[in-house]
């Protein structure tokens, strides 16, 4: 009689089986990579400082070996490359059907996106090792050699150029990424200074110094207009916020940051040289902060509703902006794989390039 009762249970229930506890949604997917590595020559190990960019579901990325390859994004396949017999080692620019980009010999090109025809080359005169700003039919080109270059882009033609005397010798070598308010230019320099360029004529308006140390003290955080002000800083010094009209320094905000500043909403994410993801209001006050790393934080953004920060201890991991938990973590490969530029960010994809030479693209 017991047997009958239970198999009346069995059936009332329906069919019954027991299953295990749902694992938790990665967030780093790996849609395809690729090894960009060069050559490596004995005591030179090739450190990668560029970064993808994603423009028409198609990933571009140039390598240190000086070729420059169009991918499909969902496959990874080849849709063009040439070899540019110059490192390149700054990120493209977009501007209605072409792509701008430059090489460590100073040479600028610009191609069509899609097919890949070449438009124009130009030299410049100096490693070119960040991607061209385009707006109003210009490029601003941020040039190592403390340069700044402004062109007109369907010509090519030099309009002027802003070269810099710095006298620190120490320097990072990174160049900021130059913003355009108005009729300003809003750039950072490497001996410590921010100042703001006029458009036209590339006149020095104004300069602020932000550092006083006596190397490394390389202005090289992107400036972000944040509530009226610009914040941006050195590695090497606290985060700043500037008046973009004067440039006096309206707040410092206490920490040092090596990852470029993230306006998200009404808050600042910001990437510490301690290895801390820290939530900040854009009037200064932190509001959360959590340790993630021992290393420094390299790069900081926002995915599937998370806070993606990459260290300097070859780990790139996922933080709820909520609880600041990390939720997944990812391993770039190698031990002290930073990520030195940005992690490029689309609704459904990430792509990252790390010091290592690895490109990856998540979904």
């Amino acid at each position: 009689m017991k047997y009958l009762v239970l198999l009346l249970l069995v059936a009332a229930c329906g069919s019954f089986k027991p299953h295990a506890p749902e694992k938790p949604t990665r967030v780093f997917n790996v849609s395809w990579s690729k090894n960009l590595d060069a050559e490596y020559v004995s005591g030179n190990l090739a450190i990668g400082l560029g970064a993808p960019r994603i423009f028409n579901d198609i990933v571009y990325m140039g390598s240190l070996d000086g070729v420059m390859t169009a991918y499909d994004l969902e496959s990874g396949r080849v849709l063009w490359k040439h070899n540019e017999k110059t490192p390149l080692g700054g990120p493209v620019e977009f501007f209605k059907d072409h792509v701008a980009y430059g090489g460590l010999s100073g040479r600028l090109f610009v191609r069509h996106y899609l097919t890949g025809q070449l438009k124009y080359a130009i030299d410049l005169g100096a490693p070119v090792e960040s991607a061209p700003l385009y707006f109003n039919d210009r490029m601003i080109i941020y040039l190592r050699g403390h340069q700044i270059v402004h062109m007109d882009a369907e010509t090519g033609k030099i309009l002027w150029v802003y070269k810099r005397a710095v006298p620190v010798t120490t320097t990072l070598q990174r160049t900021t990424k130059p913003l355009v308010l108005g009729n300003k230019i809003i750039v950072g320099f490497a001996d410590g200074f921010v100042g703001a360029l006029s458009i036209e004529e590339g006149l020095l308006l104004w300069e602020t110094k932000l550092v006083e140390q006596s190397k490394f003290v390389d202005v090289d955080l992107n400036p972000l207009l944040v509530g009226g002000v610009v914040v941006t800083g050195s590695p090497s010094g606290e985060l700043k916020a500037v008046n973009p009209d004067s440039g006096a320094l309206f707040r410092s905000y206490g920490v040092s940051v090596a990852a470029h500043p993230l306006l998200k909403g009404e808050q600042l994410v910001l990437g510490t040289n301690d290895g801390e993801v820290v939530l900040m209001s854009v009037g200064g006050e932190i509001l959360k902060r959590v340790k993630v790393s021992k290393q420094p934080v390299s790069a900081v953004g926002w995915w599937k509703d998370n806070i993606i920060a990459a260290s300097f201890d070859g780990y790139l991991r996922a933080i709820d902006p909520l609880t600041l938990k990390i939720v997944d973590e990812f391993a770039m490969g190698y031990d002290y794989s930073a990520v030195f530029s940005d992690l490029v960010i689309t609704d459904e994809y990430m792509a990252i390039y790390s010091s290592r030479n690895r490109l990856y693209l998540f979904h």
